[in-house]
């Protein structure tokens, strides 16, 4: 069974050929783990921050998504194989069973930049310890009440550890976790 959905999205004409092609200086590299595999792919963001679109969306669209063992390192080529040959470049994997996303590098304007207060927490989700900095609004505590409140939820400067077959290590920039899939979070103290 695939992870993404063949009867969803838009049209053939919008996913393949030059259509496909036209979307492509807009695409953008992403790196997301499910319960039991690691997804690399490129998404058209379209200016929207990817928490944005996994909160918005029931699915999020993937441009050549390639499915792979929890374990690997690899990053696929945006233009990899023939984009005219090629049939079924856009899939679709539902938000749901995204357990971690990476987004890709990406810099707010100052007019988007929103300013809140760094608390370092850690948590488990799913197979995942994640340590990091969770950007909270003013009033708002580390807590399972957190979870409650936001569906993805980033952490910046973050430490993830995959605790079952095969345990690996990331040290990532951004880390964006499913709130469904959170099992236990702790605020952790910071010596500064």
């Amino acid at each position: 069974m695939t992870f993404w959905n063949w009867r969803r999205g838009p049209g053939p004409s919008a996913t393949q050929g030059s259509a496909a092609i036209a979307a492509s200086p807009e695409l953008a590299p992403i790196e997301l783990y499910t319960a039991d595999s690691r997804i690399v792919g490129w998404i058209s963001p379209n200016g929207y921050r990817v928490t944005d679109l996994l909160t918005s969306q029931d699915e999020l669209r993937l441009w050549r998504p390639s499915p792979g063992p929890l374990d690997d390192t690899d990053l696929p080529s945006p233009g990899a194989g023939d984009p005219e040959s090629d049939n079924g470049e856009w899939e679709s994997l539902a938000t749901a069973r995204v357990i971690l996303a990476m987004p890709p590098e990406w810099r707010a304007s100052r007019q988007l930049r929103l300013h809140k207060r760094l608390r370092r927490a850690a948590m488990m989700a799913g197979p995942f310890s994640v340590t990091g900095n969770i950007h909270l609004q003013p009033g708002v505590e580390v807590g399972p009440h957190l979870l409650r409140s936001v569906s993805f939820l980033p952490l910046t400067d973050a430490y993830i550890l995959h605790n079952g077959e095969p345990p690996f290590e990331h040290v990532v920039s951004v880390v964006i976790v499913n709130a469904a899939h959170v099992s236990h979070i702790v605020p952790l103290v910071t010596l500064a």
